[in-house]
């Protein structure tokens, strides 16, 4: 049995060179990698195979933003032949807006390094983590500043989700617990249950729906998952996610720019709105689509 096996799921290309950084930091770690692509790019996929002439990448449709491929993934693999799961991804930088996690307020930049840097910072980081997962109450491990049972995080999801675990015939829940940003280590055993379900119940990733698909649903739902079986959701606890938030909210203070839920761009200086005009995104063409 190898110790793990790796998820990548690729979508924003420009960021390929920093996540193969830090999963170079895997070292000394018996591990197989396995990356989904939206673009069959063969500069992305040359990248890929340089840095490990062993992995498999596997052309995906853009379906249920990171969670789709993941479960693409998880019928690609035998979860018995590894210990854990690693699901990590690209993230999203160019949005204006911001995520409020556990009293604390990310950006989509912030919130993507603290969740890669929870699992794969260092070699040391990695070696504490895979230290942590051997506890045999442990299921899962993220960031602690992610690990999220907010009521606003899931109020208006909770049918849906219970809806889903009734299917995965798994036990209904008041509060689900989950990682958000779904990247995450995880005992590979626990992932069996979704197993019964296929990229294809996924609709095709729009940019302009934030909320309320199944992959937001499936996104709370893994978090779920491990704790009926069981096990415990472990946090990474770094202090500097909450240092790099409050730099940011002095940042921000000083000058913000962000989308209204009007649609409106709006600048503040000094918190003091300076500029206001109807928000028009990018071309689509231009960027690549919203990934969670």
């Amino acid at each position: 049995m190898k110790t793990l096996a790796v998820h990548l799921h690729i979508h924003y290309k420009e960021q390929l060179n920093e996540i193969l950084s830090k999963l170079a930091n895997l070292q000394g770690i018996d591990y197989d990698l396995f990356v989904t692509v939206t673009d069959n790019d063969n500069q992305v996929i040359n990248k890929i195979v340089a840095f490990k002439s062993d992995a498999k990448v596997m052309c995906v449709e853009n379906r249920g933003y990171d969670i789709g491929p993941f479960i693409e993934f998880l019928h690609c693999i035998n979860l018995d032949d590894y210990q854990y799961v690693l699901k990590v991804h690209t993230k999203a930088k160019h949005s204006y807006n911001y995520t409020h996690l556990n009293n604390m307020r990310f950006d989509n930049t912030l919130w993507g390094k603290v969740l890669w840097d929870a699992l794969l910072a260092t070699p040391k980081r990695v070696q504490k983590d895979m230290q942590i997962l051997q506890n045999p109450q442990i299921g899962m491990l993220s960031s602690k500043y992610c690990i999220n049972k907010e009521e606003r995080n899931y109020k208006k999801l909770l049918g849906q989700i219970n809806k889903k675990l009734v299917e995965l015939k798994l036990n209904k829940t008041d509060e689900p617990e989950f990682v958000a940003g779904s990247m995450f280590y995880v005992k590979s055993k626990l992932l069996k249950p979704l197993l019964n379900m296929q990229i294809s119940d996924f609709a095709l990733t729009d940019a302009e729906v934030k909320e309320g698909t199944l992959a937001h649903v499936v996104e709370r739902i893994l978090g779920v998952i491990v704790k009926e079986q069981g096990y415990k959701i472990y946090g990474v606890n770094d202090f500097y996610p909450r240092f790099l938030c409050w730099k940011a909210a002095l940042k921000r203070f000083v000058y913000q720019r962000k989308v209204t839920q009007n649609g409106k761009l709006l600048i503040k200086v000094l918190k003091l709105p300076v500029y206001s005009k109807k928000y028009k995104e990018r071309n689509k063409n231009e960027i690549f689509t919203v990934v969670k």
